[in-house]
């Protein structure tokens, strides 16, 4: 059984717009409790902080980075460009910003897990990016039957 073009690409598609929008729930699991109960979220992940502001902050900051997001799960081939902004520079910069601050800079473990689901997101949508745009351009060439 052939598949067309349009048919891989709309998998392809389908895909990241799954990816994209569980990386927006996994980004609300830690924006909810930050917003509502700050000192419980960070106490679960040990990461000490006095000032509770900060970490709604944050949260309010991880929002707000989580609705430029949804327009590329929304509308890919209109938002292409969001969809590569979402990874370059925003996951990108999240994974290793905290992953570097835990390794080299001695902040606690539990900045870990930021890093871990901005580098799982980040990596599978990018695969997914990729993946597109390979076979748009085997599309285009008329090799895909």
């Amino acid at each position: 059984m052939k598949t067309s073009p349009a048919t891989s690409v709309s998998v392809w598609m389908a895909r990241h717009t799954a990816l994209v929008w569980f990386g927006i729930f996994l980004n609300a699991l830690f924006i909810v409790p930050l917003l509502l109960w700050p000192r419980w979220m960070l106490d679960l992940f040990s990461i000490p902080l006095e000032q509770l502001v900060w970490a709604r902050a944050s949260a309010g900051l991880l929002m707000i980075i989580s609705t430029f997001y949804v327009p590329a799960a929304i509308d890919l081939g209109r938002y292409r460009a969001n969809a590569y902004i979402a990874v370059f520079p925003s996951r990108t910069f999240g994974a290793t910003f905290f992953f570097l601050a835990v390794v080299l800079f001695g902040q606690p473990p539990g900045f870990l897990s930021i890093s871990f689901v901005d580098a799982l997101i980040g990596a599978t949508t990018l695969y997914c990016l990729i993946r597109i745009k390979a076979l748009e351009k085997q599309s285009a060439a008329g090799l895909i039957q």
